[in-house]
């Protein structure tokens, strides 16, 4: 069972993998965060992209697409990220609060990739996962 439960967005471009930097850390993660008590994971998957991105997104073209766990960054912890694909345009994304980079990566770039999101990046490339429209 993970320690930190999170919404998560996976948003792919051109073969590039939408993600967000905080702060001085030096990884990259997936646009989302916490899930609140009695919160649904696809609201708090809507409410972090606003948080981070200054994003609206369409509740109906939001997508699960499955749960990911893996080690948490930078914590000593585990993280479950139930993540959803948007099958809308993002346009005019921004950083906002305490997102402090924004980056598309190729799905080869691991260096500067959380650990969970490099789990993630497995099961795509493994079929386990699938962002097909």
């Amino acid at each position: 069972m993970a320690d930190i439960n999170c919404a998560a967005l996976v948003y792919i471009e051109n073969q590039q993998l939408l993600l967000v930097k905080v702060r001085e850390l030096e990884k990259y993660y997936l646009p989302g965060g916490k899930i609140e008590p009695g919160e649904e994971p696809i609201d708090a998957a809507i409410r972090e992209t606003y948080e981070e991105l200054k994003v609206t997104l369409e509740r109906s073209l939001l997508r699960y697409i499955g749960r990911v766990e893996g080690p948490a960054y930078p914590q000593d912890a585990t993280v479950s990220l139930e993540c959803f694909v948007y099958d809308g345009t993002l346009k005019d994304i921004t950083e906002n609060n305490e997102i402090t980079g924004i980056r598309y990566f190729n799905l080869e770039d691991h260096d500067q990739i959380a650990p969970a999101v490099l789990v993630l990046i497995e099961q795509l490339k493994n079929g386990v996962l699938s962002y097909e429209k």
